[in-house]
């Protein structure tokens, strides 16, 4: 009997052994994830209420902010590792005292509708900064009235500072404004302007229309500006409460 139970256990431990043989011979099937197609409509909510689509006056209104993200650029932008990008710089480079920091300007650059950027652009936009009707905070109002501005030409411009400051570049990720629809209009009267309810950037995506609901702003189209290709960003869909804005990709 005893002899009849080690031949049964040698039996299926040699069944065991054979059946993995087999099963490692099986071909390994490889799951893929689906890949997003390109084109359709993105829907994103955000929390806030928006009002005014315009890089002076969201400094305050978190809503506002995100859209105009996508609207407007800076001269740099900074990536998720916090290193400095070009944006609608080219290029940029600064003197060995850290005194003097000279920025070019894509030649491609252009506004939503057409026109070019120009160094006019940047020098206007930084005069607002300044301005009464500018919501930044004083100390970077400061800053800017004691940075020397030389103009080079259409695409090259020059910031000179009265002594080195290592955080420089990150005061020059401000939405840059188009002087050529914005120059008539007294910065103190920037806050009723019709521009902040149908804004012309240099972003990824450009303004398409605001959405109402009971006569109040619900959401904003964008669509994608197809004039300049910027790296797509990752998106993932969010869940919170209404603003909402809707981005054609």
């Amino acid at each position: 009997m005893k002899r009849l139970r080690w031949q049964i256990l040698v039996v299926a431990v040699t069944i065991v052994i054979v059946a993995l043989l087999l099963l490692s011979q099986q071909p390994v099937s490889i799951v893929t994830s689906p890949e997003a197609a390109s084109g359709g409509i993105y829907t994103e909510a955000l929390i806030g209420s928006m009002g005014r689509l315009n890089p002076m006056l969201d400094w305050n209104n978190s809503a506002d902010r995100d859209v105009n993200r996508l609207i407007f650029s800076g001269l740099i932008r900074f990536d998720s590792h916090g290193l400095p990008q070009p944006d609608l710089a080219e290029s940029w480079g600064t003197s060995s005292d850290g005194t003097l920091y000279n920025f070019s300007i894509r030649p491609g650059a252009v506004w939503h509708d057409g026109e070019p950027v120009t160094a006019d652009d940047v020098i206007f936009t930084i005069e607002l900064i300044k301005s009464s009707g500018s919501l930044f905070p004083q100390d970077i109002k400061d800053l800017w009235s004691q940075i020397e501005i030389k103009r080079f030409n259409d695409k090259t411009l020059q910031f000179k500072l009265p002594e080195p400051f290592s955080p420089f570049l990150d005061y020059v990720t401000f939405g840059i404004l188009p002087k050529h629809l914005l120059e008539t209009v007294p910065a103190d009267q920037l806050a009723n302007a019709e521009f902040n309810l149908q804004p012309i950037g240099t972003g990824p995506y450009k303004f398409d229309r605001i959405l109402t609901s009971g006569g109040q702003i619900s959401g904003v189209v964008l669509n994608v500006n197809k004039i300049i290709i910027y790296p797509r960003r990752s998106l993932s869909r969010l869940f919170s409460a209404l603003p909402q804005f809707c981005r054609r990709l």
